[in-house]
């Protein structure tokens, strides 16, 4: 049994674990360490900050200018890290409307092919919901077939695909030599009785 928790210092040796994993794939910001200017070393010395900067990031107020709101949890099973999912409950931004979706997510490579990709796409939407989100923009890789059957598993209707400039996939780790296109899928939260009931009350 697995379940999505607020970041926290009682996963630290999990956490930290899994993100030298990240590192060794060359993916530290799946963890966002890097974002927030952390390396394993700093993290490993400065944990709590680390977990401090996390749940601020779905703070208005103490975001730097430019930045969105956006609400992490970390997905746990027997008490250890595993991964972690990302809420931006607003696409305010251009790259989140075309690229980045509502939903991030990403599980630690050690963990991969076990089922925890589908479950934390669950339980993110079960938390969009909570935040009153009707339907979400959850977006991946056209080279990620996994990532695309887990969107699909949990609903996702595909909508559009759109070729990631070069910059963009230097940003997310990537060389940015070759095409890769990113996937647009919608995924409704509100059932049309529901909807209804909304618009009636």
């Amino acid at each position: 049994m697995c379940f999505l928790a607020r970041p926290s210092a009682a996963y630290r040796d999990s956490f930290l674990s899994g993100a030298a994993e990240f590192y060794a794939e060359g993916r530290p910001d799946s963890t966002y360490a890097e974002f927030l200017g952390y390396d394993l070393v700093s993290l490993e010395r400065h944990f709590a900050d680390f977990v401090r900067d996390l749940l601020e990031l779905d703070s208005d107020t103490s975001l730097p200018r430019g930045w969105q709101p956006d609400r992490v949890f970390w997905l746990i099973g027997q008490g250890e890290y595993l991964g972690q999912t990302s809420i931006r409950p607003q696409l305010s931004s251009r790259y989140l409307l075309t690229y980045g979706g509502h939903i991030g997510y990403s599980i630690r490579p050690s963990r991969r092919r076990q089922g925890y990709g589908t479950r934390i796409l669950a339980l993110a939407l079960e938390q969009a919901r909570l935040l009153g989100l009707q339907r979400v923009l959850v977006t991946c890789n056209s080279d990620n077939l996994p990532s695309k059957k887990i969107i699909e598993h949990n609903g996702g209707r595909f909508e559009s695909s759109m070729v990631m400039p070069a910059h963009l996939l230097r940003a997310e780790g990537r060389p940015g030599k070759g095409r890769v296109d990113k996937l647009r899928y919608w995924i409704e939260l509100v059932k049309e009785s529901e909807a209804l009931d909304r618009q009636t009350a």
